[in-house]
């Protein structure tokens, strides 16, 4: 099994069982559709996406993970679909989806530009990717992500990859996250909500 299936096979939700602040901020701007939250992990921001009203997909790569946000839903009182995926195999349907929710999902840059690729070739016009993530310069926080400078990212690359869409909101600098034992203290984010034109 991979190393978030393991990460995840506790009683605890390690992230948490609060949404994102960056999901709560944003989410007066997705649109009453079909929201799909990539590397969801244990649910905290579909299970939340949903009690707003939201149509909700979750997709993680770990079976822990994925019965965690079935127990949240159900806590929650609310439906959320979930699908173990692979994103390294999984295809990308297109113009399927309203909103794509993209919560601190680190990869390796073949996995990142496949799964930016993906993104865009499934939304729909007007759809909305949001996602927030850590920066290169987050390993000099040591308060959450990957320790590897490789799978944090780069802004600049980013935006590049979202050139044809319209810039709803970017923001580059720190914020204090509090989400469980995995996340915890001042950070260094890019925060990102691009419109597919």
């Amino acid at each position: 099994m991979n190393k978030w299936h393991n990460r995840f096979s506790v009683e605890e939700y390690v992230f948490g069982k609060e949404p994102n602040a960056f999901v709560v901020e944003a989410e007066h701007l997705i649109s009453r559709g079909k929201v799909l939250c990539i590397a969801e992990g244990e649910g905290r921001n579909s299970v939340y996406l949903a009690t707003k009203g939201h149509d909700v997909t979750a997709w993680d790569y770990a079976p822990s993970g994925i019965e965690k946000i079935k127990n949240l839903a159900a806590e929650r009182g609310v439906g959320v679909k979930t699908e173990l995926s692979d994103l390294t195999e999984v295809e990308w349907e297109e113009e399927k989806w309203d909103a794509i929710v993209h919560i601190f999902g680190h990869f390796p840059k073949p996995l990142f530009d496949r799964t930016m690729a993906g993104i865009q070739r499934s939304l729909k016009p007007g759809g909305l990717y949001v996602s927030e993530l850590y920066t290169k310069e987050q390993l000099k926080y040591g308060t959450g992500g990957p320790g590897d400078l490789e799978l944090l990212c780069d802004p600049k690359a980013l935006l590049e990859k979202f050139d044809r869409y319209f810039v709803k909101h970017f923001f580059i600098g720190e914020e204090e996250r509090i989400e469980g034992h995995g996340h915890t203290g001042l950070a260094h984010v890019v925060q990102s909500v691009f419109q597919k034109r």
